[in-house]
C-alpha cells in the first residue's frame, strides 16, 4: 500500500506477501539514492516488510528482513542518520572502524563518514532509520551552537538507549512512523515539529564533537549576566538594540544569551525587551506630564509597526494606548476643573 499526502509527504507500506523485492528497492532508493542494498544471500524467496515515509527535512523507514544484507554508500551525500535496531545486530564501517550495535544502541552517523552497514540476526533482522538533510540539521544547530555545521559536529556513532533521553529518541522514532501512516493525523507542520525535536535531543544529550563549547556556552549564562544584560535593555531601550548590541555588552554570545533568558527569566531577550518597551510606553501616555501623540510616544520607545504595537499593548494592558491616553486627559481636566 502506498499513499502520499500534500507537500512532501510520502509513505508506503510494503510486504514480500504482495510486492516484489525490486519495488521494495525501488522505493528505497526514492528516500536514500546515495545508498545500495546488496543481499548476503542468493536465495530469491524471503520474507520482508518495509514501511517508508518522507517530509520536508528528513526520511524515515522501518524495515525487517529474513534475509542479512548490506547498506553501501557509493555517493557520499551529507547527510545525519539514526539507526535504531529492533531486532538482530549491525555493524557500520565507519571512519575505518568497525561499530556494532544490538536493540540496547542506536547508530548515529554522519552519511560521507560511512562506508557499509550490515544488518543480521537469527531468523530475523529489524531497525527503524532516519536520515536528515543538511538544512534542516543546521536549523537545529545554528538554534543552540553558533557556526556550528553538520560536517564538524562528529558525532559519537553510539547512543545508549537505556538513558532517559535514549529512551525518548526510540519513542520519537516510534511516533513519526505511527503520524506518517495514519492520513487523520498526518501534517508537514506535525512531522516537521516531530523531526527537530529529534535533532534537538540528539545534539543536546548525546556526546558529539561540539558538546563541550555547548557546556560552555550553558555555563556562561549566569544570573549575574542576565540581571546585567536587563540592566543594559533598560538603559538603552529607546535605541534600536539588537541581540548583538546585548551579548557584546555583558560578554557572551547570543546563544548564551537566548538561553540565560529561557533558564532565568522563562522568556527570549527579545520577549522581554518588547515588555519593558511597552512598559515604559503606558507610563508616558499615564503621565500627566506627556504632550506627544500616540504614535510619537511608540516610535520613541522602538515600536514601529502600530498595528503590532497597539495589539500588544492591548493585550498588555487591557486597553489600547489611545484609551490610555484619553483617560490620561479626561482625569487631567477633571483635576483643573475649578470646584463649585
Amino acid at each position: 500500500m502506498s499513499h502520499e499526502g500534500p507537500g512532501d509527504l510520502m509513505f508506503a507500506d510494503l510486504n514480500s506477501r504482495d510486492e516484489s523485492f525490486e519495488k521494495f528497492l525501488g522505493t528505497f532508493n526514492l528516500l536514500a539514492p546515495h545508498a545500495r542494498i546488496d543481499l548476503d544471500s542468493s536465495q530469491s524467496a524471503f520474507r520482508w516488510h518495509g514501511k517508508f515515509a518522507s517530509a520536508a527535512g528528513f526520511s524515515w523507514w522501518e524495515v525487517e528482513s529474513e534475509i542479512d544484507w548490506t547498506c553501501r554508500f557509493p555517493q557520499q551525500k551529507e547527510r545525519l542518520g539514526l539507526v535504531l535496531p529492533s531486532a538482530g545486530l549491525m555493524s557500520a564501517r565507519i571512519r575505518n572502524r568497525t561499530v556494532t550495535i544490538d536493540q540496547n544502541y542506536a547508530l548515529a552517523l554522519s552519511v560521507p563518514d560511512v562506508n557499509s552497514i550490515s544488518y543480521s540476526g537469527c531468523g530475523t533482522h529489524g531497525h527503524v532509520t532516519l536520515e536528515f538533510e543538511v538544512p534542516a540539521v543546521e536549523k537545529i544547530l545554528s538554534a543552540i551552537c553558533e557556526g556550528a555545521a553538520l560536517r564538524n559536529i562528529e558525532l559519537c556513532p553510539k547512543l545508549d538507549l537505556a538513558s532517559p533521553a535514549g529512551r525518548m529518541l526510540s519513542a520519537l522514532g516510534v511516533a513519526v512512523g505511527a503520524g506518517m501512516g495514519d492520513t487523520s493525523v498526518r501534517s508537514e507542520k506535525s512531522m516537521a515539529l516531530l523531526g527537530e525535536a529529534i535533532l534537538r535531543l540528539v545534539l543536546l544529550n548525546f556526546p558529539h564533537g561540539l558538546s563541550n563549547r555547548l557546556l560552555r556556552q550553558r555555563a556562561d549564562a549566569t544570573s549575574r549576566q542576565i540581571s546585567e544584560a536587563i540592566d543594559f535593555m533598560r538603559a538603552n531601550m529607546h535605541q534600536p538594540l539588537t541581540l548583538s548590541d546585548v551579548s557584546q555588552a555583558i560578554g557572551t554570545s547570543v546563544r548564551s544569551l537566548q538561553y540565560g533568558f529561557r533558564r532565568f527569566r522563562s522568556t527570549t531577550p527579545l520577549a522581554y525587551l518588547r515588555e519593558i518597551r511597552l512598559a515604559a510606553v503606558q507610563a508616558e501616555l499615564s503621565s500627566p506630564l506627556n504632550a506627544l501623540p500616540v504614535k510619537d510616544v511608540a516610535v520613541k520607545w522602538g515600536f514601529t509597526h502600530l498595528g503590532h504595537f497597539a495589539a500588544r499593548y492591548r493585550r498588555a494592558f487591557g486597553e489600547t494606548p489611545s484609551e490610555t491616553a484619553r483617560l490620561t486627559r479626561a482625569e487631567v481636566s477633571r483635576r483643573l476643573r475649578p470646584s463649585t
